[in-house]
This record gives C-alpha cells, structure tokens and sequence, in this order.
C-alpha cells in the first residue's frame, strides 16, 4: 500500500509541477506579445498593497510634482525611477497590470515593494484583499505624448 500510495503523490506532484511550468509559459509569453522587450532578469517579488486620495496621509500631489489621480495606472516606489513603466503580475492569479512610477513609497518599515493606484490594484486583486504578493518587471522608460 505504501509503493502504491508515494506513486499517487509522485505522479500528483508532476501534474503539479507541469501545470504551473505551462501556465508560467503562456503568462511571460502574453507578456512578451504586449512588452517584447521585457527582461526578467531584473524582475523582483514582493509584497503589493494599494492607496487613493481618500486615504490619510496621501497628498494632492505625488512625489514628481503631478496631481494626484487614483484612476490613473501610477504606482508608487523607492526601487525605480520616475516615469519607468513597470508590469506589476499578481503571483496568485497571473493576472498584470502596466503602471507607471510617479511617487515614492510605500513605508519601508511596511516591508513592502510597491502601492498600486486603486484602479491599478482593481485590475490584478480585489482591493478587499489589501495585501497581495506580485512580481515587478521593469518595461521601459514612459515617454509622454508632446504636443503641437
């Protein structure tokens, strides 16, 4: 019964591994479809959480001197520079969101990586959940529009 019972869990463990080997390919082969130029090389994981203009604390503008808009995909960051474009994936759904870094946070002593516009966060998580593990892949600088 034993022989019997660790070929139930080696074969369950391979399905496991398989599934997500698959699910992994087809997500970075979306992404790549929509940013061929992503390196996830430089990717890093970590925690996510999400803030607007209705929370304490938030400001009327962000740290690069634009008026704060939380239905705008803008993220707030210490790791990356102004106006770098990030694909911010949620780890437990594979669903993304591309932002843009316009501020500066979250709190270190939070242990977290990233804040989410809400409308950014609306896009990957429930804002319900708060907190939610995400990897961040840099997608290249964001070049306004200028006008004429």
């Amino acid at each position: 019964m034993r022989k019997w019972f660790k070929k139930v869990i080696a074969i369950l463990v391979f399905i496991f591994v398989l599934d997500v080997g698959i699910s992994l390919w087809i997500l970075v082969h979306d992404l790549k479809s929509h940013y061929p130029k992503l390196d996830f090389s430089k990717a890093q994981f970590g925690v996510s959480s999400w803030y607007s203009r209705t929370d304490k604390g938030v400001q009327e503008f962000t740290a690069n001197g634009e008026k704060f808009n939380d239905k705008k995909l803008t993220c707030a960051t210490w790791d990356y520079p102004f106006n770098q474009r990030l694909v911010v994936i949620n780890v437990a759904n594979g669903k993304w969101v591309a932002c843009r870094v316009n501020d500066r946070g979250p709190h270190k002593r939070l242990n977290r990586e990233i804040d989410l516009t809400r409308t950014a966060f609306k896009k990957i998580a429930n804002p319900k959940k708060g907190l939610i593990y995400v990897t961040i892949v840099p997608a290249g600088r964001y070049k306004p529009k200028t006008s004429r």
